[in-house]
């Protein structure tokens, strides 16, 4: 399989979960510009969150960049046929 190439995703996204609240940073491809917001530990929040991007996107691929590898996140996230999971070593997100 090969990877993907970057002009192939319609956003990049960077999810960091935690027991609250979830922090995701998204940035349009060619744009220096990030914008970060916080969601709720909540499925509702998530499933909401995960509806808007699409709608954003308009239906084209999403990568997101997760610290996990498994968990109830990545199990939600695992039917969005849009989202293209990339998992993140956290030792890297560290440094």
């Amino acid at each position: 399989m090969q990877p993907e190439a970057p002009e192939a995703f319609a956003a990049f996204v960077g999810l960091d979960w935690a027991d609250a609240t979830h922090d995701v940073c998204f940035q349009a491809p060619g744009s220096e510009q990030r914008e970060h917001r916080r969601r709720d530990h909540t499925p509702e929040a998530m499933e909401a969150w995960g509806c808007s991007l699409q709608k954003r996107c308009e239906g084209q691929p999403i990568a997101i960049g997760l610290a996990l590898t498994k968990g109830p996140l990545v199990f939600a996230l695992r039917t969005d046929h849009v989202l293209v999971r990339f998992p993140i070593n956290p030792l890297t997100l560290a440094r």
